[in-house]
């Protein structure tokens, strides 16, 4: 019923009763009226509620309920006849007037888009047009993930183009697609190339590798046992260690440092001091390396930068993970070597001990 549709759209738009007034010209009692059954907006109002609510007209009504099932029944036997006679045309033009008829089904948009992806009906009309409908799905709908369906196809769509202004919209549907959940990364072969497209393909690496290792972490409880932890910090570190493979990892050092520095002093509480100083090495290993300019050339080939704009400089950080491990109890057997190792790093770099 209508009033429920308005009162389900004003709370999915998280709008109040006093906002919708507002927008469409009318108090919050009228509103109010609407919600409640007790009055009709007038006929007139209706386009703006479609449009303030992003829905079509027969939405509010449910009428797509009425005759969406037959309707589309009868859509897929044309489209299914226009593919058998592989009239690519028709079917671009079936769905464009499908489209215009529902405007509020998105699905339909990257169903067209994909038909002119697959096809390579790439005339500046049609690609035009797809653009368009890409605008009107960034500004309208409200499903996310349908939305960002759009944004794969339109990437790879734009990226075949011979046009350098479409080629850039390719840029910026890339930059649209959020990372992860709707795989972004895959997408970046659509819109670079060269050595702009290897960095990419290398920042992409280093930041999912430092996701997950940060990942693994969180995983850690503070209830669970030394050797649980243990394991976690472990396969935590080994992530980290894979890309870095042992050479100068100037910003990414720290992460994989503290890992190191947190299993050394389960290895204590293990009583197994032998494992514990294993992993102290493994530190400062890496921290020598910091202090002799010609291995600082010797990087992972995996790591695509060692410094990172705004962010605190390495020797920072690796300064306040040695003390840290000075003062850690259970590190207090190898608290003359940890000191001696804070002394050199500080005078390499010229940090004093406030620093």
């Amino acid at each position: 019923m209508l009033k429920s549709k308005l009162k389900e759209l004003r709370r999915s738009h998280n709008m109040t009763q006093e906002e919708v007034g507002e927008r469409l010209g009318v108090s919050s009692q009228t509103v109010s009226k609407w919600e409640r059954g007790l009055l009709s907006p007038d006929i007139a109002l209706l386009p703006k509620i479609a449009l303030l609510f992003q829905c079509s007209i027969d939405s509010l009504f449910d009428m797509e309920l009425v005759w969406s099932l037959e309707h589309r029944e009868e859509f897929k036997v044309k489209i299914h006849e226009l593919h058998r006679k592989k009239d690519w045309e028709g079917v671009y033009r079936a769905w464009i007037e499908e489209i215009e008829l529902n405007p509020d089904h998105y699905g339909n948009y990257a169903d067209v888009m994909l038909h002119v992806f697959r096809k390579k009906l790439y005339d500046k009309g049609r690609v035009e047009k797809m653009i368009s409908l890409a605008e009107h799905a960034e500004k309208c709908c409200v499903d996310d993930d349908r939305r960002n369906e759009i944004y794969r196809i339109m990437i790879q769509l734009c990226s075949d183009s011979k046009d350098p202004a479409i080629k850039e919209k390719g840029k910026y549907y890339y930059k649209k697609l959020p990372s992860l959940r709707h795989s972004r990364e895959v997408y970046a072969k659509f819109v670079m190339e060269g050595e702009e497209y290897r960095e990419q393909i290398l920042k992409n690496l280093i930041y999912e590798i430092d996701l997950a290792e940060c990942s693994v972490r969180q995983l850690i409880l503070p209830d669970m046992s030394p050797e649980e932890k243990l394991f976690y910090y472990q396969k935590a570190a080994a992530l980290l260690e894979v890309v870095l493979d042992g050479k100068y990892a100037g910003f990414y050092d720290p992460q994989l440092l503290s890992d190191y520095a947190k299993i050394a002093t389960i290895y204590v509480q293990l009583g197994q001091t032998d494992m514990a100083g294993n992993y102290i090495n493994r530190i400062f290993d890496a921290l020598e390396k910091h202090m002799v300019e010609s291995e600082k050339e010797n990087k992972s080939k995996l790591l695509y930068s060692t410094v990172l704009p705004g962010v605190v400089p390495t020797e920072q950080l690796c300064k306040k993970l040695l003390q840290y491990m000075l003062n850690c109890s259970e590190l207090e057997a190898f608290r003359n070597e940890i000191q001696n190792m804070l002394d050199r790093f500080n005078q390499y770099y010229g940090l004093n001990e406030k620093e």
